[in-house]
């Protein structure tokens, strides 16, 4: 297990203990103080539908998505993955598209998210403020055509990714204690937030984003199809499909509540 440097707490559920009542607003520090633009966590997913697809990218371009001290595992694995959150509390139901890549740190396995598109903006603003995910607006969908399961995103009325796989062709269902591990494997993200000068940054900060409560209900496999079209707002397609490796389908609960720093790139300036 992933050792937190200093065990700095990003996005805690808890209050900010006492506050002067001229001071109020501090009571929920989120913008706008008349109607805060996300609720506090824990936020609990139920009947979460998820399209994985893993492939092989070069090097090159996994090396230039991948941050220091994060080093890439060995064969350029990328994941891009549809999540269909039917129902989520505080957040209502929304699609979202996260693309990561295969890392190790401190020589743990991990997952480095480094980008991510939402139909949502409450989770978008939630994910970026509190934990540093890099969520962004899209058009996400994830649905079922006939036999097929079918995941596309949209930008700006352009359709920039596609992926297509059988719906639950193989079932998993003697794996699912090894896959609700696989879905356990850290997650670490770059939060950055910069200074009101606009030019230097007030945050810099390697986030470990930790999951409870995970719940596998249904695992299929079966093969997958990728297709990705080059755009410069949304830049799924700068990390190339060199091969498709694995199509995944899973139906599962979690509970997505706090993060911690495992690394501070500013502080780590000061020393």
């Amino acid at each position: 297990e992933l050792k937190a440097k200093g065990a700095v707490v990003a996005g805690a559920s808890s209050g900010v203990g006492k506050v002067r009542p001229t001071d109020w607003f501090l009571q929920y520090p989120v913008m706008s103080t008349l109607r805060p633009s996300y609720p506090r966590g824990p936020w609990h997913y139920k009947d979460m539908h998820q399209l994985v697809v893993t492939y092989e990218s070069t090097a090159e371009a996994v090396r230039a998505v991948v941050p220091r001290p994060l080093q890439p595992a060995a064969g350029n694995r990328v994941t891009i993955e549809w999540r269909r959150m039917t129902e989520v509390s505080g957040f209502g139901p929304y699609t979202e598209v996260g693309h990561s890549v295969a890392c190790t740190f401190e020589g743990q396995p991990v997952i480095y998210v480094f980008q991510a598109f939402l139909d949502s903006e409450s989770p978008t603003l939630a994910g970026r403020e509190i934990l540093g995910f890099p969520k962004r607006h899209g058009e996400p969908e994830l649905k079922t055509v006939r036999e097929v399961l079918m995941g596309t995103l949209t930008y700006g009325g352009v359709q920039v990714a596609l992926a297509t796989m059988q719906y639950r062709a193989v079932d998993l269902s003697d794996r699912i204690a090894e896959i609700e591990q696989e879905l356990q494997t850290t997650q670490l993200v770059l939060k950055l937030l910069p200074d009101v000068d606009n030019h230097t940054p007030k945050v810099a900060q390697l986030v470990r984003v930790n999951l409870y409560d995970v719940r596998l209900k249904g695992a299929w496999s079966g093969p997958a199809e990728l297709f990705m079209i080059p755009h410069v707002g949304c830049p799924v397609a700068a990390l190339p499909v060199v091969r498709v490796l694995e199509g995944r389908q899973h139906l599962w609960d979690m509970t997505l509540s706090d993060g911690q720093v495992v690394h501070d790139y500013l502080e780590a300036e000061h020393r």
